[in-house]
Formats: C-alpha cells, structure tokens, sequence
C-alpha cells in the first residue's frame, strides 16, 4: 500500500467534505466542483443505478432531479488514502453514515444508511477531483418509500 503525501490527504478530505456537504446544503454548484468531467459511478449495491460512467454535471442533475424533502446528513469516518502508480490518480475508502429525516419532525419518518465508499481521485492542474464512487451498503433501515430508488431488500 502506498501512502500519499499529507498534504493530498488533506486535500482528498477537504474535497470529501465538500461533496458530501454538498448533499446535505443541495448546493449542487459545489457538487459539481467536486467531480471530474467523467465519473465512474456504482450505486448498484443499494439497488439504485447500475454500474455506468457519465458526465460530471450528469451525475449532479441525476441527484439534483431526484431531490426529495427529506433533511439529510452525511458523515464520513475510517478514511484510507492509497496512492497509485501514476502520482495523479489515488484511491479513497472511508465509511459512511446517512440520516435522513422528515423536515416535519415525524419520528416515524426517516430513512438511515451505513456502509463505506470507495472513491477514485484524478489530480487536475493540481486540483483534486472525484472520478468515480462506488457505494457500499452495509444495511439501511427506516422507511424506504422516503428515498427513490432504495431497494426495500436492503432495508
């Protein structure tokens, strides 16, 4: 395993940070300064989209279009940074924790996920940037029907 400079690690972090608050505020702007220009993306094990790659502004107006009224929270621990055999490209995996909750403050409507992420990071013109996600769903519980697209077999 090789390890990257501390100085990546923080900006990977900062990055993660940044998108997955991204999520959390919908500043969908902010989401795409995130992301490369092409994305490998892999939801496939919540249920929802298939493996697939696509653009960048594809992937945020995916999000965007599915918005639900739902107040989330992402949270990120465990955060392993490896670096690769091209000094621009490293890998990312940390755990994640989603609540999601009804803006009304109902007890019984909320939707929670937990699992870990694996995350491709492309440095461009010293800026680094997502390139692809894979989710990794360990378990979800709650209400499904408040989340488009989750697989009641995961919850």
């Amino acid at each position: 395993m090789k390890t990257v400079d501390p100085a990546v690690f923080m900006q990977i972090n900062d990055r993660l940070c940044r998108f997955f608050l991204s999520f959390d505020n919908r500043d969908w702007p902010a989401m795409v300064e995130c992301l490369a220009p092409q994305i490998a993306v892999d939801y496939s094990s919540s249920g929802r989209e298939q493996p697939t790659t696509m653009s960048g502004h594809a992937f945020v107006s995916r999000r965007q279009n599915a918005v639900d009224r739902l107040a989330k929270h992402h949270s990120f621990s465990n955060l392993l940074i490896t670096g690769g055999v091209d000094e621009r490209v490293v890998s990312a995996r940390c755990n994640y924790l989603i609540l999601r909750f009804d803006p009304a403050g109902s007890d019984e409507n909320f939707f929670h996920s937990c699992g870990s992420y694996e995350f491709g990071f492309e440095d461009m013109e010293g800026d680094w940037r997502i390139a692809s996600i894979k989710q990794n769903t360990l378990r979800s519980w709650g209400n499904a029907s408040l989340h488009g697209g989750s697989s009641p077999n995961k919850a």
